[in-house]
């Protein structure tokens, strides 16, 4: 893990409801803190090129694998994975754990959802910024469906109790959150730390029905949302949707970027994050 990390520490947190928690830690040790959070199926790994990229030598870089993933606890509790308030709970021991003063919180799709969990139960008075990418403000309720892309069936198959349909459609779904191909090797690590999450993991956290659409506009904390324009998992409307909302929030939208903006244009994504800190939350 180290070497996709830059040398990254980890450590055990214990989250909400006492789940074992997988965190990692890089970068400059007395920089500005960002905390980012991944999205369905992922683990830490996938912020391999912000751990070992420009954003290394100047922030404190801190990435935890969701309860449920890679190397984090999985509870068997369908309820483990449809609270909002333990998903927060999590990113709040997290941020107590290692004492991050007023960090930059980074939700990556589904981690967008935890970011708005967040926000509406512990408030956003001690965060430096919320920043969503590829994200979208709700999931399991009907209007989210107006946001969502082409992979919907797909993640549907990746949760199920048939695991040779289950790997079939996880390998379908990490190839559509990219308009190209990455490295062979970037892929084989985002194929390995999917392949990580049960089925029963996945199949549970759909079932998460939230919708942040009323909190969003009552926010004051700077904000940022990047999208890709080629996303097929959740469409730009989604991150357009969250920047209307969000008072004063930056968009950025990359038109050569699918579902993961940070992987496929990474100078552009640590530049844009790093300006976004510097500017407003430092």
């Amino acid at each position: 893990m180290s070497d996709w990390l830059g040398g990254a520490t980890t450590r055990c947190v214990t989250g909400a409801g006492g789940v074992k928690l997988a965190v990692v830690e890089g970068g400059r040790a007395d920089g500005p803190p960002i905390l980012f959070i991944h999205g369905f199926s992922q683990a830490a790994l996938c912020w391999t090129r912000q751990f070992t990229g420009a954003l290394a030598r100047d922030f404190r870089l801190v990435a935890f694998d969701l309860r449920g993933h890679g190397h984090s606890e999985k509870p068997a509790e369908a309820e483990a994975y449809r609270s909002a308030d333990l998903w927060a709970d999590d990113v709040a021991a997290v941020i107590a754990a290692l004492e991050l003063h007023r960090p930059v919180l980074v939700g990556w799709s589904f981690g967008g959802r935890i970011l708005g969990a967040v926000a509406r139960r512990h408030g956003v008075a001690e965060l430096g910024g919320l920043v969503f990418v590829g994200a979208i403000s709700k999931g399991g309720v009907p209007d989210a469906a107006r946001f969502r892309g082409s992979t919907g069936p797909i993640q549907a198959e990746m949760a199920s109790a048939d695991m040779a349909v289950a790997a079939d459609a996880t390998l379908r779904f990490i190839q559509a959150c990219t308009a190209a191909p990455l490295p062979a090797d970037l892929q084989r690590l985002l194929d390995f730390t999917n392949g990580m999450t049960p089925p029963a993991v996945r199949g549970a956290m759909m079932g998460w029905q939230v919708d942040h659409d009323d909190l969003l506009p009552k926010l004051d904390v700077p904000a940022l949302v990047i999208h890709g324009g080629q996303d097929q998992v959740l469409l730009p409307a989604a991150g357009r949707h969250i920047a209307q909302l969000l008072p004063g929030a930056q968009l950025r939208l990359y038109e050569q970027s699918g579902h993961a903006p940070f992987l496929e244009e990474p100078a552009r994504f640590d530049a844009d994050l790093a300006a976004f800190i510097r500017a407003r939350c430092v």
